[in-house]
């Protein structure tokens, strides 16, 4: 599976942005036909964690990130439910790992995982998307931007095999 680099993020980021209505919907529907366990995943999960306001982060942020695997070629098997599960479960791993230190293990464990993360571009620019949506001097740190970066990871991960 190819390393994400940063042309294809945002390149996918673009695409996602300048579609309009049925471009959008047929990206999706794309989406879906694709990848329907990964696809069903987010929107699961969306259901269950998401306000109505809320509705439809986690898809988007699922979307963008299999659009730029597509980009550089990568996507090409389909996710399955154990794929997905056992992300799942090394993500969780790893947030009870930082949970678990103190300040400076965390910030020593952090950067050790994210040193050694294969898809940092494209994880680095939905978390940039997710904590700062409009690019303001006002991120976003709710527990909510931490459930849809879990989650968006999870579903990078298993698209990363």
């Amino acid at each position: 599976m190819p390393v994400v680099p940063p042309s294809a993020v945002t390149d996918a980021w673009h695409e996602l942005n300048d579609a309009e209505g049925e471009n959008l919907s047929d990206l999706a529907a794309r989406f879906r036909r694709e990848q329907p366990v990964l696809a069903g995943y987010l929107q699961a999960v969306e259901e269950a964690v998401s306000s109505r306001d809320d509705r439809g982060l986690i898809f988007f942020y699922g979307l963008w990130a299999w659009l730029a695997f597509r980009k550089c070629g990568g996507a090409d098997h389909e996710v399955t439910e154990d794929r997905i599960e056992a992300a799942w479960e090394r993500n969780e791993r790893e947030m009870e790992l930082l949970g678990a230190g103190s300040q400076r293990q965390w910030h020593h464990e952090a950067r050790a995982l994210t040193r050694e993360y294969r898809q940092m571009a494209l994880l680095g620019a939905i978390t940039e998307s997710v904590m700062d949506p409009d690019l303001l001097d006002n991120p976003r740190t709710d527990d909510f931007s931490g459930i849809i970066l879990l989650h968006v990871k999870t579903a990078i991960d298993s698209l990363d095999g």
